[in-house]
């Protein structure tokens, strides 16, 4: 009786120090973490539609229900099947931004292959942990819950796992997850798999609004709008951006002579040009037709004639190499830089100097023309 006693009075302790560390330990607490899960979620899918703010949000909810030595969130790549960490907390992220797991592999990749949730109280009694990311980030794995996440169709897209729950005593000792842990995580990661779903789509279809059809460049109505942002914040810090106006030479006599499908292609291979040409910071884009147009924020005149060379002796590279039999590339290029100028005036100055180039290299003389001075 004596020892059924102090069973008892363990099991009250047992009880006191789960509830002093706000985890659930009857079903009643769990269904009201639940529903205080499924509250903030719900607040969560409607807060952002930005993938990475959603994700890191759901983090945030993690760490307050739970009490985890670090937790990650990582997502599967469609083709391979690897899992890459989209974000990790408690640990160096850095560490993991070009490390993959492989398909199946670990507690994770068990999780995602099964589409189950899994509680290891000790991952050194169980075959299926790899012990490749510890390796790496010089750290001690001993327990482990992970849940899948799953998409709208029930595909799984991803898993959140997390590592070592750290108590709250005084020592901070390593604690094993429950299976109400389990429970309440798989609300969470319910949820998560529909917000990611709901962010990407909305990305999907707003990369669909800016982007031209057939290059994958910005199209003319971003440009524009990018181009009245970037002008009026470089205005304020008195510095100027430079506007450089291309087109693509004879592309209606290519269109005519080998249809229609070879110009696309043609304006295709230019828009690759452009873009690995061009720095990060600039905004490439399609105006229409065979017209590209470039803007260069806080940049002068020469930043646009270097750009135009590096453009052109890709070009050169492109003619030498023939990946189109029969049709050999040329773009006209005009520049103009200006800290004051309106958006009009400068496709207009721009324009000018395109047309003066594209007749001097009618002329045969493209080589060296003068560029225009900044306004």
């Amino acid at each position: 009786m004596v020892m059924k006693n102090t069973d008892r009075r363990e099991s009250g302790s047992q009880k006191k120090e789960n509830k002093d560390c706000g985890l659930p330990h009857s079903r009643g607490d769990i269904i009201q973490a639940q529903s205080s899960v499924f509250c903030e979620i719900g607040r969560i899918l409607t807060s952002s539609l930005d993938p990475q703010e959603v994700f890191r949000r759901v983090m945030a909810v993690v760490l307050k229900y739970f009490s985890p030595q670090n937790w990650s969130l990582l997502m599967a790549d469609q083709e391979t099947g690897q899992m890459r960490f989209e974000i990790a907390m408690g640990v160096d992220e850095k560490k993991l931004s070009n490390f993959c797991l492989k398909k199946a592999e670990g507690i994770v990749g068990w999780v995602c292959m099964n589409n189950q949730p899994l509680v290891v109280p000790d991952v050194r009694k169980d075959l299926r942990f790899s012990p490749r990311v510890d390796q790496l980030l010089g750290f001690e794995t001993r327990s482990v819950i992970c849940i899948p996440v799953r998409n709208a169709h029930n595909q799984v897209i991803g898993a959140i796992e997390l590592i070592n729950k750290i108590g709250h005593g005084p020592e901070n000792a390593v604690r094993e997850f429950t299976e109400a842990d389990l429970s309440i995580l798989s609300a969470i990661g319910a949820f998560t798999g529909i917000a990611a779903e709901n962010a990407h789509l909305h990305q999907k279809i707003r990369k669909l609004a800016i982007a031209d059809a057939l290059t994958g460049l910005y199209n003319r109505h971003y440009f524009y709008e990018m181009f009245q942002h970037k002008t009026e914040r470089a205005r304020r810090h008195g510095s100027s951006v430079c506007l450089m106006m291309m087109d693509v030479d004879g592309l209606k006599g290519i269109n005519d002579s080998h249809g229609h499908l070879v110009g696309d292609r043609v304006l295709c291979e230019v828009a690759d040009i452009l873009t690995s040409s061009a720095r990060k910071s600039d905004i490439v884009a399609r105006l229409g037709g065979d017209e590209f147009v470039v803007l260069l924020p806080v940049s002068e005149a020469s930043h646009g004639r270097m750009l135009s060379e590096r453009i052109q002796q890709k070009i050169t590279e492109w003619n030498r190499d023939a990946p189109i039999p029969g049709i050999t590339l040329g773009l006209s290029i005009g520049i103009f830089a200006s800290a004051t100028a309106t958006m009009t005036d400068m496709f207009e100055k721009a324009d000018q100097h395109l047309y003066s180039r594209k007749a001097l290299r009618q002329r045969g003389c493209a080589g060296h023309c003068s560029h225009p001075r900044p306004g």
